[in-house]
């Protein structure tokens, strides 16, 4: 199983959000960040953001639900 970033995120909260999301329409999803990005956006440019990652196999579906629940404005 190779996880693949799906999005990356400034606050674990947003990205807890779309996993939650994802997860209710059966894709997995997993969260990595570094901690002090929850506390100090400053340190997002450092440490890569909060990335959601997915399994290789359910990009193609999560790129699909990512567009249904971002909708352009």
């Amino acid at each position: 199983m190779e996880l693949v970033t799906l999005k990356i995120y400034n606050t674990e909260p947003e990205a807890q959000l779309f996993k939650a999301f994802l997860e209710d329409n059966g894709i997995e999803a997993f969260v990595f960040g570094n901690i002090l990005s929850n506390t100090y956006n400053v340190f997002n440019t450092t440490s890569g953001g909060v990335q959601l990652r997915v399994r290789e196999d359910d990009l193609e579906k999560a790129r699909q639900l990512e567009a249904e629940f971002y909708p352009e404005i």
